[in-house]
């Protein structure tokens, strides 16, 4: 018996034995090394053209607009100003009808009454509860009719006098159904009985997070070694990106951020063009992506900049028929927010009279 399990176990062993292959690294670090230095070329040069494009282009652009258009570009910002007061007030009105669920023109008043007295704010009623408000404020037949007849001017396109009886009874009778049904009673509040559950899933959680001591030792010992590279009084050459990567160490190891301490090993290796045991080649490909990421948001800024006005006004100035366009997109930006604020000013017209008198003057 003893021989046939010895025997038993030498086959299984023959069967399963296999070699331990040890494969040289410095290949794969050399070429994750050279992609991230690509990279970071890349990244640079789009650097430069993002910067010469917002310290230079973009001011000088803005002081030649504001020279050649002063009056047109005046009379836009009174329109925003305008446009800012009138959308406050209609935000003001809306807020007041779904607080106390008031007709729009009661809502007005009460708006403007608080603005014109702001002592009395405080002393007004708390909103009336949804099924208060439906007991107090009932429409009567001939202010429903009324409401109808508006909607059907404005939704539908159309002259209510224009449908036939039995279309104008059909959907009068629909618009009521919807717009006057009694709200369903409010469901009272109850306790959060899923607290327990809650609290169970945090501590569940944190049993899964690594211990603080292990992750304080790992904090501490990325920060060593990038204080022994990057710290300005152990560096004597001043190096402007090299200073840029000290002030992240020092964000990264304030919040304790693993996983940016560990980028930036690897990314002070690739400036330095030396690896130390501590990067790994999945390190070098994480700060890859990084610097892809990077590289692929700047790059979309750049398109969006280079449909802008601005972009190369600094070396290309006002030419080639750019006064020109300017004006044309000021001037069409002014109509439209002229015409944003006549429309909030006729909103606010129609909310400063009664329902009735919208309706006969309609």
């Amino acid at each position: 018996m003893v021989g046939e399990q010895s025997v038993s176990e030498r086959e299984a062993r023959e069967r399963w034995t296999g070699v331990l292959v040890l494969i040289d690294q410095s290949p794969m670090r050399a070429g994750a090394g050279a992609d991230c230095s690509a990279a970071m070329g890349r990244l640079e040069v789009a650097r430069s053209a993002w910067h010469r494009f917002e310290r230079e282009d973009k001011p000088g652009f803005v002081r030649w607009r504001a020279r050649e258009f002063g009056p047109l570009l005046s009379e836009l910002r009174d329109v925003e100003v305008q446009i800012r007061d009138h959308e406050t007030l209609v935000h003001e009105v809306e807020m007041e009808m779904r607080r106390g669920f008031y007709d729009a023109h009661s809502a007005y008043q009460r708006v403007l009454f608080r603005r014109e007295n702001p002592a009395a704010a405080g002393e007004e009623p708390k909103p009336r509860r949804r099924e208060e408000a439906g007991a107090e404020r009932k429409l009567s037949e001939f202010e429903q009719e009324a409401l109808f007849q508006d909607w059907v001017q404005k939704f539908m396109g159309t002259n209510p006098d224009k449908l036939d009886d039995e279309a104008y009874s059909t959907t009068f009778e629909a618009f009521k159904t919807h717009m006057f049904r009694s709200a369903p009673p409010e469901m009272p509040r109850t306790q959060n009985f899923r607290k327990a559950e809650v609290e169970r899933r945090a501590r569940d959680e944190e049993e899964d997070w690594p211990t603080e001591d292990s992750v304080d030792a790992r904090v501490k010992e990325l920060y060593r070694l990038l204080v022994r590279r990057l710290h300005p009084d152990l560096r004597a050459d001043g190096n402007v990106a090299v200073s840029a990567l000290w002030h992240e160490v020092q964000e990264a190891y304030a919040a304790t951020d693993i996983a940016q301490l560990e980028i930036l090993l690897a990314l002070s290796d690739i400036k330095s063009e030396r690896f130390s045991e501590q990067t790994s080649v999945s390190q070098m490909r994480a700060l890859l992506g990084e610097l892809e990421r990077a590289l692929f948001a700047l790059e979309d800024s750049l398109r969006q900049a280079r449909n802008d006005d601005a972009w190369d006004f600094a070396r290309s100035g006002a030419g080639g028929g750019l006064r020109r366009r300017v004006e044309c997109e000021l001037q069409q930006n002014l109509r439209m927010r002229s015409g944003r604020l006549q429309l909030l000013r006729q909103t606010i017209d129609e909310w400063s009279r009664p329902q009735q008198l919208r309706s006969v003057t309609r």
